[in-house]
């Protein structure tokens, strides 16, 4: 077993116990660029293609000839998203890079990345990145964690009464933390090959951080992404407090005692004390701490899945080289660090 095996099964192993963490998988990418005068060209040739589920898309042209926009999928008929976008005109009145790539890194194959990359990045340059999640899974239900983030918008989704879903975040800010039932969502949306997979787990809730706009992503990456570690978020650990045995209206009062404990104005000192101590035993087990720490182990790819270091993957495709996804792991620098200086 090579050293970076074995610190990904130490890490593994500390993790899945403590926290019923599974893995972290790059969920989403969106990368803009400029691109050379060649590949202008074959696109308004034709030599270049993208799809739609009609077939070949046709670029839009203005009225006097010039390309204005091409914009569809890099495959035909593919299940996996390779959404490619390119708007010259209007980009340039923006001021905007003109070229856009989307796709889901843990959800494409290593064959497609490879074939996408080595035909586009030798005609990319000035290469940023506008979005990307990261999906961090638990085997555990997390329908009581906990997000201080005092200032932002907090909206939860139920199923009845149970909660699936909360999302915290303006609709346009720099960043989003969305955690929800990820068992539920791909047994209602996933397909029979997901839905097989899915199967095995009992419990399996996914905290995705999301990433946004240019600017910001460009001094999160530069910084080692800050804000993993800004927002606390940590679950309640109920060991010790046998909550099952706790009847529906003590549940509702413990809940009010740790969240709105002003509700209890006027009761009796004896039900104060009750639900302070119930309270009190709660420990908060913290999940910053390793948010950080498994970017070094970060999932692409569904066919061939790889353990890359984000920072490494992310700096590879902003500088135009193809990732050294062949390996495991990335190298760790000489003092035990990853390189995660990407921006100067």
């Amino acid at each position: 077993m090579s050293p970076n095996e074995q610190s990904y099964s130490k890490f593994q192993e500390e993790v899945s116990f403590k926290y019923g963490f599974v893995g972290l998988k790059l969920d989403k990418l969106s990368l803009t660029a400029r691109i050379d005068e060649e590949l202008h060209n074959q696109i308004l040739t034709g030599e270049f293609k993208l799809y739609d589920i009609f077939g070949i898309k046709e670029p839009n042209l203005t009225p006097n000839g010039e390309l204005a926009s091409y914009k569809g999928q890099f495959f035909y008929n593919e299940k996996e998203n390779w959404y490619v976008e390119y708007t010259p005109i209007s980009s340039i009145k923006m001021n905007k890079r003109p070229l856009k790539i989307e796709f889901t890194p843990s959800k494409v194959s290593k064959e497609h990345f490879l074939t996408v990359f080595n035909l586009l990045l030798p005609h990319l340059s000035d290469i940023a990145c506008s979005t990307f999640h990261l999906a961090y899974d638990f085997e555990r239900d997390l329908s009581t964690l906990k997000v201080n983030w005092p200032k932002a918008m907090y909206r939860p989704i139920y199923k009845g009464i149970k909660l699936e879903t909360m999302d915290f975040g303006a609709p346009k800010g720099n960043y989003h933390i969305t955690n929800y039932n990820k068992l539920k969502e791909r047994a209602d949306q996933g397909d029979s090959a997901e839905i097989e997979i899915y199967q095995q787990y009992e419990n399996l809730w996914r905290i995705e951080y999301k990433f946004y706009n240019e600017g910001n992503i460009k001094k999160e990456l530069k910084n080692g992404l800050p804000f993993l570690a800004k927002i606390p978020v940590f679950i309640e650990n109920l060991e010790g407090l046998e909550f099952q045995n706790l009847g529906v209206n003590e549940k509702i009062a413990l809940f009010a005692m740790k969240n709105k404990p002003e509700l209890f104005a006027g009761s009796d000192n004896r039900t104060i004390r009750k639900y302070k101590k119930l309270a009190e035993s709660i420990a908060e087990v913290n999940l910053n701490v390793f948010f950080q720490n498994a970017l070094d182990y970060t999932e692409v790819f569904n066919q061939e899945p790889t353990r890359v270091n984000f920072f490494d993957f992310i700096k590879n495709l902003l500088t135009g080289q193809i990732p050294q996804i062949e390996k495991e792991l990335s190298t760790r620098t000489l003092d035990g660090q990853s390189d995660n200086s990407i921006i100067e």
